[in-house]
């Protein structure tokens, strides 16, 4: 069901900061700033598995990092067949938060109370092979 770790996505007050501190940190590079107007976050991706989020003016995720601060806000795998996984989740008790789609991704959210206090959040996409992907431009 689980295809692997996709990714850990960081919950930030500064993306720009943080994205700066991050690269000097570990010695990687993010992929440019993408915006979401009706979420109300802006993220960004680096190819090895961590993603940093910010909120928006007045958004949910503006309001959790000035309430409970910056950290870790979920992990993110990646699914096969969303539907099968999402029915798994379901017969173990995890209700969806959320179901959201961008582009040819659809993630699907779970909230922290149904799983030990961690979000999961479950991402189907299709695959590229990486040639492919630098051909194109990705």
């Amino acid at each position: 069901m689980i295809e692997r770790l996709d990714r850990v996505a960081l919950a930030v007050g500064d993306l720009e900061g943080a994205t700066g501190f991050f690269e000097r940190l570990l010695g990687i590079r993010f992929d440019p700033p993408l915006s979401d107007e009706t979420m109300g976050l802006d993220a960004r991706y680096s190819p090895e598995g961590v993603e940093l989020v910010a909120g928006k003016p007045g958004s949910f995720m503006e309001k959790l990092v000035q309430d409970r601060g910056e950290g870790v806000f979920c992990l993110v795998f990646k699914v096969r067949d969303m539907e099968a996984a999402v029915a798994h989740f379901r017969q173990m008790g995890l209700e969806p938060q959320n179901d959201v789609h961008f582009g040819a991704l659809r993630e699907v959210a779970f909230h922290p109370r149904d799983a030990h206090g961690l979000r999961i959040v479950l991402a189907a996409y299709p695959e590229a092979h990486p040639a492919s992907v630098a051909v194109l431009g990705g």
